[in-house]
């Protein structure tokens, strides 16, 4: 009889186990996630990003992204992270109903608001709020739409880094196999630096060549330092740029670089002044905008000319 008891108990137990997981199964199935048309990235012409106190406007131009307002190009990286965010746009689970929007930063003081366009047909049109906890989430909210979804990856990344950090940095670019001659600049000093056909043997199978600089007189120059100057300027990006000073502001250069081959480059750096303090003002030929370098970056270029000539340590 006492088996007979626990048996049905257990009977109880089993079948009122299977009507909770069958309203849990049923409650999930009560909504359904939003279906977003399909976007390509080649088909978005223009992204705007509103926040509190700020609006930019980004616009693809001739197959590159510039923010509208100022025409400062986008960095190619940044803006394919973005485009790439929006053309795989995932939400995964229905978070909240409630409206409680502050406790996920989808509140008018903290959320991002997110518009894409293809020409002028509006296509996507999201609220971004913090990232979940787990941070491969991100709270939104879509147009039209109160609920709160999860949406896939970490949105926050993307959308809520200042403007100045979606300017494409690079000042300076070029192939460092193309530089001919190079003239420095230092106060009284100064060097020119002349590619020269170096006098060694054919390189092995997947070597580079071998390069030879010498001076204008002849002298022959420590080619490690000259090609680990070309390494640093082949690349060049800035710190930041300066917005409330032009080139002519900048006061007397106090290093100046003209690298020549195909085309002409140069660079010139400014002493720093109370506000960039240990950054250095530069321009270049290869943007309109001038700008700050870091204090480590100042002191790999700015070399004393005659450092060039002195031998190569072994």
């Amino acid at each position: 009889m006492k088996i007979k008891k626990e048996y049905l108990i257990l009977g109880v137990i089993i079948a009122a186990l299977a009507v909770y997981l069958y309203l849990r199964s049923s409650d999930r199935a009560l909504y359904t996630l939003p279906k977003l048309p399909a976007l390509a990235a080649s088909d978005i012409t223009r992204i705007q990003m509103t926040r509190p106190g700020e609006t930019a406007v980004l616009v693809r131009q001739d197959g590159h992204w510039v923010i509208d307002s100022r025409g400062w190009p986008v960095d190619p990286k940044t803006a394919q992270e973005m485009l790439d965010t929006l053309t795989g746009l995932t939400l995964t689970a229905l978070v909240a109903e409630s409206k409680n929007y502050s406790l996920y930063e989808l509140d008018d003081e903290h959320k991002v608001n997110i518009k894409a366009w293809q020409g002028e047909q509006l296509r996507r049109d999201i609220d971004i709020g913090k990232a979940a906890p787990t941070f491969r989430h991100t709270f939104v909210r879509m147009a039209g739409d109160d609920r709160v979804f999860h949406a896939q990856d970490n949105m926050s990344l993307r959308f809520r880094t200042a403007v100045d950090d979606w300017r494409d940095k690079t000042v300076l670019a070029f192939n460092r196999e193309d530089i001919q001659e190079i003239q420095i600049a230092q106060g009284a000093a100064s060097a020119s630096l002349t590619r020269t056909p170096a006098k060694a043997e054919a390189p092995a199978a997947g070597q580079p060549a071998p390069v030879a600089w010498q001076g204008a007189d002849g002298q022959t120059a420590n080619s490690a330092a000259v090609q680990g100057l070309l390494a640093e300027l082949s690349s060049l990006r800035c710190e930041q740029f300066i917005d409330d000073r032009d080139k002519a502001g900048l006061g007397a250069p106090v290093y100046s670089i003209v690298l020549k081959g195909p085309q002409e480059y140069t660079l010139t750096l400014f002493a720093p002044g109370e506000k960039d303090t240990p950054k250095h003002p530069a321009v270049s030929s290869s943007n309109d905008y001038p700008f700050l370098l870091s204090e480590d970056q100042a002191k790999r270029i700015m070399k004393n000319p005659a450092d060039y000539f002195k031998a190569e340590e072994k």
